[in-house]
């Protein structure tokens, strides 16, 4: 095994020029992912439509024009045109606020879902960056394991040549070294996939090379649950469920409102004639009202279809809510969980090294066998990788934790 074999195995990919925070991040991604741009434009549609719904309220102007040839036989042709404007301004119609009321609900119940997706998305990004932290110190302690693989076989090898180590010792370190080398390969690739799954996040070509994300903060979680109860108010799955139950009011009284009477104003200016520009003028003013009389049933149907919906909705706003509190607690608990586990396995990481030192060293001097020294070598490097693991844990549930508060 040559040193430059060594150092070629050893040596980490390069990393990318750039440094990407979270906030930073999370700005591109909302901006570029095709995901966060298709909420963004169903948002920007429910607004419109509550632009659209309130122009009902306002009067309406419209314009019109005609022209005509016509003729018969053995006479001359004709010409007739007409040209006006007609308006109208609804006085009483019920089913007009309503659905202003419906397409509010519906933009509110959107921008519910937005804050969904990015939630939803800002959870892969803090995913991302954990898994990418983990994937880059793990490929980082893969080196440092082949090193010392390596060192080990050249010990071995030389222990061997002088008699004092049997040769199956010598086999089983080659195989280990080889194992290691492989390892360290799959490594790599698996830091490849996750940079470029943080790619697609970002909007960023697949291909391009991934900046390089800053590690998540090790926050320790409070101790208390209660002070993030305020928060679990504004969940976007609560401001759904609210949305629901108001849309589902509003249809409410559109169906009521459709067994009232109607009244609107309307008016009109036209001007006609055969032959431009003599004319004739013509105006209209007036008003209407109407009323439904009989209708099978059917209004009544519809109105009581929409208090059963309206009962539903308000049970779904229940059933949300303790849903949202369950899953928060949960996430709470978890993370809590996940600091106190990655405590415990710094500790065994710390008696593993120790050990480690004490009986390579009395390897080294004959007090230990080769077993016993293999032994621990194996759980030292077990140790690191649990160690690596349980801080990827702690990352992934504080991001569990923040997208079932709505964060």
């Amino acid at each position: 095994m040559t040193p430059a074999f060594l150092l070629l195995l050893a040596a980490l990919p390069a990393a990318a020029a750039d440094t990407l925070t979270f906030e930073e991040a999370r700005k591109a991604m909302l901006a570029a992912n095709p995901q966060a741009l298709a909420a963004a434009q169903d948002l920007e549609a429910a607004r419109l439509k509550v632009t659209a719904a309130r122009a009902g309220l306002y009067p309406s102007l419209s314009a019109s024009a005609s022209y005509s040839r016509a003729g018969s036989q053995g006479l001359e042709p004709g010409d007739s045109y007409s040209y006006g404007f007609a308006g109208s301004q609804p006085l009483f119609a019920p089913a007009v606020p309503a659905s202003v009321r419906g397409a509010a609900a519906a933009h509110r119940s959107a921008q519910a879902a937005y804050d969904r997706t990015a939630s939803r998305l800002g959870y892969e990004l803090k995913t991302a960056f954990a898994d990418i932290a983990n994937a880059a110190e793990t490929l980082k302690l893969s080196g440092e394991t082949l090193k010392r693989r390596a060192e080990n076989l050249e010990l071995i090898r030389l222990k061997y040549q002088a008699g004092r180590e049997n040769k199956a010792a010598l086999l089983e370190t080659q195989a280990a070294l080889k194992t290691a080398q492989w390892q360290h390969e799959r490594y790599a690739k698996d830091l490849r996939l996750l940079q470029r799954k943080l790619n697609r996040l970002l909007g960023r070509p697949l291909q391009a090379d991934a900046p390089a994300p800053e590690p998540p903060a090790q926050e320790e979680p409070p101790s208390d649950f209660q002070a993030f109860s305020a928060k679990l108010n504004s969940h976007y799955s609560l401001r759904a469920a609210r949305a629901a139950a108001d849309s589902a009011r509003a249809s409410l009284d559109s169906s009521a409102g459709a067994r009232l009477p109607e009244a609107s104003a309307n008016g009109s200016y036209r001007w006609s004639g055969t032959d431009w520009p003599e004319k004739t003028s013509a105006w209209s003013l007036g008003a209407s009202v109407s009323l439904p009389l009989f209708s099978g049933g059917r209004l009544a149907a519809n109105q009581a279809s929409a208090r059963a919906a309206l009962r539903s909705s308000e049970e779904d706003l229940k059933n949300a809510s303790d849903e949202v509190f369950l899953n928060a607690e949960d996430a709470f608990l978890a993370w809590r969980e996940a600091w106190a586990y990655l405590d415990v396995v710094k500790s065994s990481l710390e008696a593993a090294e120790a050990r480690a030192w004490l009986v390579r060293t009395q390897y080294l001097s004959g007090q230990a066998s080769y077993f016993e020294w293999r032994g621990v070598e194996e759980q030292l490097i077990s140790g690191q990788n649990q160690y690596l693991a349980a801080g990827r844990a702690l990352a992934l549930s504080r991001a569990a934790f923040a997208q079932a508060i709505g964060d």
